[in-house]
């Protein structure tokens, strides 16, 4: 018994853990929403947290670390999006076209997260291409697929950054539309050629 209680006992801390990470990250996001990333300052966040600034430290290091994990969980919820809108049969072209597609919708549904994290925070594509890159470029064949795929994100990025930078114009639908056709033909004849089913021609006498 006393085993079974030990063993769980990681687990329970594990999940008291998680849970004050996410309302330090639901609390930041807030307020770097509200404020700007500059603006922004740690006593605001653990005042809207209800936490002490001690745990705040015992979990970030610093505004800019905190920031970052604000970027990532949702970089993560794209993923997960990604992963949820792949089709059984689709193709690699298609799981790339995919993400794009979750990209360009993920940043224009939250424009000010978009904004927050596309021209007003701190850069973070330095490590934010370079993680997506490292997934998109298995679903890539031909030479370079990790340069292939940085610039894929690149441009997914790029055009998020036009749209809040331009008062969310061009509209969605059309930004969507104009990306996933630039990209689109840059992935064209990188997928390796199906196997024809029919014999080749016999050469003539």
């Amino acid at each position: 018994m006393d085993e079974q209680r030990s063993a769980a006992a990681p687990s329970r801390r594990q999940r008291r853990t998680e849970h004050t990470q996410a309302r330090l990250l639901d609390a930041a996001t807030a307020v770097f929403l509200a404020r700007g990333y500059d603006e922004l300052t740690l006593a605001e966040v653990t005042e809207r947290a209800d936490l002490g600034t001690g745990t705040l430290y015992l979990h970030f290091r610093d505004k800019r670390s905190l920031y970052e994990a604000v970027v990532r969980r949702a970089l993560a919820s794209l993923y997960q999006r990604w992963q949820r809108s792949a089709g059984a049969g689709d193709s690699r072209a298609e799981r790339v076209l995919a993400m794009v597609r979750v990209t360009i919708e993920f940043l224009t549904e939250h424009p000010e997260l978009a904004r927050l994290c596309l021209l007003d925070g701190p850069s973070v594509e330095s490590w934010l291409v370079d993680d997506i890159a490292a997934v998109i470029a298995t679903f890539l064949d031909g030479p370079q697929p990790e340069l292939r795929a940085s610039l894929i994100i690149g441009v997914a990025l790029a055009a998020g950054r036009h749209y809040v930078r331009n008062d969310r114009a061009p509209g969605a639908r059309p930004l969507l539309e104009t990306t996933l056709a630039f990209c689109a033909g840059g992935l064209a004849g990188t997928e390796r050629p199906a196997r024809p089913n029919r014999s080749p021609r016999k050469r003539a006498a």
